[in-house]
């Protein structure tokens, strides 16, 4: 596998990624602050399809934002989910009066920031006259690698069924039809596709070692099927890749075989005429994707009778240069028999978008100018300026936080001593917490928590957080944290915080924000939660200390009662085995005694820092 780069160092490739794309659609537009590439000239009428995920996928999703397919793409750093703040952006910057769909590939970090992407939008949609469309997500989650039983609570992964996902959205969009109807074809179409992967080696990413063993390399002569798209391993491990016949047989075998109950998702009957979408990951050579292609045909002709409608074979969502390749079926009639719609209509539909069919219009005259990047970038900030005047803005949401109204805070003073006593608690366990997760993570989870109350005490020092209303207060904090505190647990306290808000506007404005006030909200904010992430008690995660501190809060109990909760049940993480998170396609391994949970501990020991601050 190559391990050579021309550019070594991943500071800026991203942004010189995007910048690249759209200097390939005359259309596209850049706002480069949050990495979003959209087209500015969506119509309002129609639904607006949006998409996105971490860097390395390309072309996905940048190569296809065009009429018939997306509005806009957000993209975060290699491998890593964007933020909801960059989403919300992202939104704000396309036409979207008529809805917004967003595709999102099932995972944890993407599922849960643009879920708290979504939850935001809709906020600042509420009762406002022009926004007349809703705002969905439709999961993809295609790959039978895994199987049910290793899926557990977190279920198929997402593959390049993404793109074909996104065009076909993007069509029934432009055919002009409305969000639930558009969402709900998409969770038809994941009812009717199946993916699986396979691939020679490991990518490596830029500014990582090189080593074999430091990038889990593969040996020369192996191959790992069920491979995902972060580098994920393989479901089976093969220590000699067999002849070609065999490998892509056995990859049908698990997106066809009706007698797997793990994996047998879609059933497909001789007539079905499916469709067939080959991915490459970017390291094949397109000699031998077409030579994988026509093995792919004459497979499912020989041993299953069956013969495509639709056959697709292109570099759609890549993993850097992986030397790998994904095979997708996907049965149109079924699709067709439970919507009353033609995917093949829609497949068909045209597009202008550069990397599904190239784009032949709209150059317009040659100039002989460079490209005005200021001005397009000013177009933008504009863009967003007009769109947070005229109200409904969710980027701009934040903006309203110091006169939102509900709660008030009785003692602003005493709320001032009690975030600030919070934020330094979490300065103080950022050593414990580093070494917790070096044993049982990637080591981050100490230095991603402090970062956050660092980020959140300079706010209040510099009075950027209202302490008058309760909301108001948690707005900003939930602004803070979305861009100070990246992964995962960034994802989960902002989606937490904004449950916290929502609960509490539910009360009358002016009333005192009392223990009875706050017990609601967080036991709203943790209902809130819940829709996002299938994390529960149990399960070796942050919500392992946080469900006991909510309840507790709700049932009346004290702070000091309820942060006793939190530390118990962050303790009781050592008995536990992780049953969320990438880990679970992975497997652990048996170590003996294992400390706490490390996002379980940083929430003990940040509601124990708040009691403190409140003096209680």
């Amino acid at each position: 596998m190559a391990t050579k780069h021309v550019f070594d160092d991943p500071v800026g490739l991203v942004e010189k990624n995007l910048r690249g794309a759209v200097a390939l659609h005359p259309g596209l537009r850049y706002y480069a602050p949050h990495k979003v590439v959209y087209n500015p000239s969506h119509p309002n009428s129609k639904v607006a399809v949006i998409s996105g995920g971490g860097a390395g996928h390309e072309p996905a999703h940048g190569g296809f934002i065009g009429k018939g397919m997306l509005a806009a793409c957000i993209s975060g750093d290699i491998f890593a989910s964007p933020s909801a703040a960059q989403i919300c952006s992202g939104i704000d910057l396309i036409n979207n009066d008529a809805g917004v769909i967003m595709v999102v590939n099932n995972y944890t970090g993407d599922c849960l920031h643009f879920g708290l992407a979504a939850e935001k939008a809709r906020a600042a949609r509420s009762g406002h006259p022009s926004k007349k469309g809703g705002v969905e997500t439709v999961n993809v989650a295609d790959d039978v690698a895994v199987g049910r039983k290793r899926g557990g609570l977190v279920g198929r992964r997402g593959l390049a069924g993404n793109i074909f996902t996104c065009k076909v959205l993007g069509a029934a969009a432009e055919k002009g039809l409305d969000v639930k109807t558009i969402a709900d074809l998409g969770k038809h179409l994941m009812d009717n596709m199946v993916a699986v992967g396979t691939s020679l080696d490991h990518c490596h990413v830029p500014g990582r070692p090189k080593g074999d063993e430091e990038r889990g390399a593969l040996a020369a002569d192996a191959a790992e099927l069920g491979m995902g798209i972060h580098n994920e391993p393989g479901f089976k491990h093969m220590d000699k890749k067999p002849e070609p016949d065999v490998l892509i047989g056995e990859m049908l075998d698990f997106l066809l075989d009706p007698n797997d109950a793990d994996r047998a998702y879609t059933p497909f009957d001789k007539d079905d005429a499916p469709v067939v979408f080959i991915n490459n990951l970017g390291g094949m050579s397109n000699l031998e994707m077409n030579a994988i292609t026509d093995v792919t045909l004459s497979l499912l002709e020989s041993k299953w009778n069956l013969h495509p409608s639709r056959v697709y074979c292109s570099a759609y969502m890549t993993s850097l240069n992986a030397p790998g390749f994904g095979v997708s079926l996907v049965n149109q009639k079924r699709f067709e028999k439970n919507t009353g719609h033609s995917l093949l209509e829609l497949l068909d539909a045209p597009t202008d978008a550069f990397s599904w069919a190239g784009v032949q219009t709209g150059w317009g005259s040659a100039s002989g100018k460079p490209r005005d990047r200021k001005a397009e970038e000013q177009e933008a900030h504009d863009r967003l300026a007009a769109v947070k005047k005229a109200g409904g803005s969710v980027s701009g949401l934040h903006e309203a936080s110091g006169n939102i109204g509900g709660p008030v805070n009785p003692d602003p003073e005493l709320v001032r001593k009690g975030i600030s006593a919070a934020c330094a608690a979490t300065v103080e366990i950022e050593p414990e917490l580093t070494k917790f997760d070096t044993i049982v993570g990637d080591g981050d989870c100490g230095e991603t928590l402090a970062q956050a109350g660092t980020a959140v005490k300079k706010a209040l020092d510099a009075g950027q957080i209202p302490l008058d209303t309760a909301a108001g207060t948690l707005i900003a904090i939930g602004e803070v944290l979305e861009s100070a505190m990246g992964g995962t647990s960034g994802a989960i306290y902002a989606l937490f915080f904004a449950g916290l808000v929502q609960t509490l506007l539910s009360n009358p404005a002016g009333t005192k924000a009392d223990a009875k006030v706050w017990g609601q909200a967080a036991l709203g904010a943790l209902e809130n939660l819940g829709r996002y992430t299938p994390a529960r008690p149990g399960d070796r995660t942050l919500v392992d200390a946080l469900d006991p501190f909510c309840r507790a809060l709700g049932a009346g109990k004290p702070l000091s009662e309820a942060v006793q909760a939190s530390r118990s049940g962050a303790e009781s993480t050592v008995k536990l085995t992780p049953r969320l998170g990438r880990a679970t396609y992975v497997g652990s391994k048996d170590d003996g005694d294992m400390p706490p949970d490390p996002g379980a501990w940083g929430i003990w020991a940040l509601t124990d820092g708040l009691r403190k601050g409140l003096g209680q």
